[in-house]
């Protein structure tokens, strides 16, 4: 890379915020904020400045890996690319075209979002999976059933905000699909201008620190608290009725629905006063006007679409949607079509058509349960399903019987590790990439371009596919060979181009948001309205209107031996210095958080004769891991909190799925209750 000042985005998490790069004859010498980037505003954590030490770390995979009798050797990628096209090719022949399944993870950049997905329509596999339902797709898919789009909120014109079931000053993610202008500030700027800030969480998370107010429900039970607050609102007659009645379907059935689900009712459930059931619903209805953000935290559940369902519901209820300040829908940026293969061909679709993908579940016990129609060969990409699943022990034994496993990365991940090949992948300071923003002034997109050599013979991802697929005579009509043409061809329906953005770095591709588009062209559901009353579930054969169910999937503590053997309930957290699974072989990162920590409350700690710094055995009817204890003084009693991702080969450390339940999950999205399982703790030695 030529000397000299660069601005570029960071690809490490959903932020994609704006860095300054400055580089010299020997590589990479500063990196810093873009106070010109739209929604950074200059701002960088320090996640983004690691990015040069993740660049350089001696851990990085540098060559491809095949599985030998020694176990992964280092190949030549020629070895490499002809071994995989013999054996996909193989198994496409004997078991056809269904038999390939990819698996990514979440799309903190749009590479993760697009490698080897033109390939599986090209091998003329539908068979996508992932991350999805752990992470935003359930509660896409509930925002969709009720008024057909997911809106962002419009933090800066709202009077009251209610942040539920996420922690955006931690996690830096506000919206969706939305880059907010000095994102980092949206609190304070609320409360500053005299607007309200609520949260509701389990734990007193970053976010519930900076709030007015804190509803410190119990885990899972977000659905009842819902219901119980559409009660109110209806009974007390607060909705907004010219909107539910021009513009909404199933109102009536919806009111005669929820007449059980009293605040007494959701009292007991979600250990919140009635009274104050009764409080946060007249404050949702009759501050206007009002923005609720839903988040991962709720994903994790079992009753993760139901809940986002009541969410949707109190927002049109309230007359919040698409107003400013409310739930607003923004123009996107058009971009081109990787993979076009129809649905119904796709494993598991005739009880889980409703989501967009195949839920990973699914794809595990068809393997384990050596299903006719189970996947045969599995492209990884992007994702590490053995860390990121419920029950890692089961997520190993069920990719083992795979025939063929294929992942690349960075790093040696823990799926990497059982793999059949390793291809090292570049990251994002050594490939192209781009970001696309919709924004409450204007959408647009961001360039991310290469500023560093990949190490060794590490690659990017579309290389990768387009020449595996050139090697089993795919490629005929391939619409881009590396990550630079792929950003010009993912980018032609706007007209955008990587030349333009080299020149200008950021490119405005829509114009302002209009509000209440629903006067004139309705809402994109089955009715045309905000439907209270599902269409789509129905003719699915799921619930129209969304009802209680536990949120571990089965009563925890009422199942037989558990509250004996198992008394506490646990929940988990990704911790603000990392992403996911990723970046703990980073020595600034580990530095400031060196390793996954159990909270407990001082009272739960003091019964079990556990001091703070202890480490400690934490079970569940899954299996057992060791970790150290931390003391979290506003814990309720019998309710701790461990740390999230760590398991990898390069940290070697506690795996949080090695104690979650992934024998239920939910019947629309398929998430497990990995928010929620029952536990003990045992001080060591």
């Amino acid at each position: 890379m030529k000397a000299g000042v660069y601005r570029t985005i960071c690809g490490f998490c959903h932020g994609s915020c704006g860095m300054i790069v400055r580089v010299g004859d020997a590589g990479i010498e500063s990196i810093a904020g873009d106070p010109e980037h739209p929604a950074s505003r200059g701002y960088l954590c320090p996640k983004a400045m690691a990015a040069k030490e993740l660049a350089t770390s001696t851990d990085r995979l540098t060559t491809p890996l095949r599985r030998k009798a020694k176990g992964l050797q280092p190949v030549s990628w020629d070895e490499a690319l002809d071994f995989a096209a013999e054996r996909l090719t193989a198994i496409r022949r004997q078991h056809g075209p269904l038999s390939l399944a990819r698996n990514a993870g979440a799309p903190v950049n749009y590479d993760a979002r697009d490698g080897f997905l033109h390939f599986m329509q090209v091998y003329g596999s539908p068979n996508v999976t992932g991350a999805g339902n752990t992470c935003h797709l359930p509660r896409f898919t509930a925002w969709l059933a009720v008024m057909g789009a997911k809106p962002e909120p419009d933090f800066d014109r709202a009077r009251l905000l209610v942040f539920w079931g996420n922690n955006p000053v931690a996690t830096e993610r506000y919206g969706s699909y939305c880059a907010y202008e000095g994102f980092d500030r949206i609190i304070a700027r609320a409360k500053a201008r005299g607007g309200r800030v609520v949260v509701i969480d389990p734990v007193r998370s970053e976010t519930a620190a900076q709030a007015d107010e804190w509803v410190a429900l119990k885990p899972g039970t977000d659905v009842a608290l819902g219901l119980a607050m559409i009660h109110v609102i209806i009974n007390e007659k607060l909705y907004d009725e010219p909107f539910v009645s021009g513009y909404t379907a199933g109102f009536e059935a919806l009111q005669q629905h929820v007449q059980p689900y009293t605040p007494g009712w959701a009292e007991p459930i979600t250990g919140i006063a009635r009274e104050k059931i009764v409080e946060l619903a007249r404050q949702l209805a009759t501050t206007r006007p009002a923005a609720v953000c839903d988040g991962n935290g709720l994903d994790m559940y079992c009753n993760v679409v139901d809940t986002v369902r009541t969410v949707a519901i109190l927002q049109a209820l309230t007359g919040n949607i698409d107003v400013p300040g409310g739930a607003a829908l923004l123009p996107f940026a058009k971009q081109s079509a990787l993979h076009t293969i129809p649905p119904q061909q796709r494993l598991g679709y005739d009880r889980y058509s409703i989501f967009k993908e195949v839920p990973f579940p699914i794809v595990k016990e068809a393997l384990l349960g050596n299903d006719p129609a189970r996947p045969r060969a599995m492209v990884v990409h992007h994702s590490n399903p053995v860390l990121v699943q419920a029950n890692q022990a089961r997520t190993r034994r069920a990719l083992g019987k795979l025939e063929f496993l294929m992942v690349d990365d960075i790093f040696l991940s823990a799926t990497a590790e059982i793999a059949d090949l390793v291809l090292p992948a570049t990251s994002p300071l050594e490939r192209y990439g781009y970001r696309a923003h919709s924004a409450f002034d204007r959408g647009f997109v961001a360039l991310s371009r290469p500023l560093a050599d990949p190490p060794g013979e590490a690659r990017d991802v579309f290389w990768m596919e387009s020449e595996l697929a050139r090697r089993m005579g795919l490629a005929a009509t391939y619409p881009f060979t590396d990550s630079r043409s792929w950003v010009d061809y993912m980018l032609q329906p706007c007209g955008v181009t990587v030349e333009q953005l080299e020149r200008e770095g950021i490119v405005a591709v829509t114009p302002p948001p209009q509000y209440e588009k629903y006067k004139n062209g309705g809402f994109p559901t089955p009715s045309g309205k905000v439907e209270f009353c599902s269409q789509q579930f129905a003719q699915s054969g799921q619930q129209p209107m969304p009802v209680y169910s536990e949120g571990a999937g089965i009563a925890l503590q009422s199942a037989t031996g558990m509250a004996t053997a198992f008394p506490l309930l646990c929940t988990n957290r990704r911790t603000a210095n990392y992403v996911h699974t990723k970046f703990r072989n980073l020595k600034s990162q580990a530095k400031a958080y060196p390793e996954p920590l159990l909270w407990l409350s001082p009272t739960d700690a003091a019964e079990r004769q556990v001091c703070e710094g202890d480490r400690v055995e934490l079970s569940s009817p899954q299996g057992t891991v060791e970790i150290r204890v931390k003391f979290k003084a506003d814990l309720r009693p019998g309710l701790a909190m461990m740390d999230f991702g760590w398991g990898n080969p390069t940290d070697g450390l506690a795996s949080a799925n090695m104690l979650t339940n992934d024998g239920v999950w939910n019947p629309i999205s398929g998430s497990h209750p990995q928010r929620l399982f029952a536990c003990e703790v045992a001080k060591l030695g």
